[in-house]
């Protein structure tokens, strides 16, 4: 009597799920390079002065 066949086929979810993360990031880091603002951003005006030399 030969043994049951217990090979178990899988349809790669764990590798869709990456797949679709990287397109998440992919999507949010292109909006914000092209010029994307989120809600409520505010100007940031920052200035930077050296101390006087004596």
């Amino acid at each position: 009597m030969a043994g049951k066949d217990t090979t178990v086929v899988t349809t790669g979810g764990g590798s869709w799920f990456l797949v679709g993360a990287l397109l998440v990031v992919v999507a949010v880091g292109g909006y914000f390079f092209l010029g994307g603002e989120a809600p409520g951003a505010k100007d940031v005006d920052v200035s930077i002065e050296l101390p006087k030399s004596e």
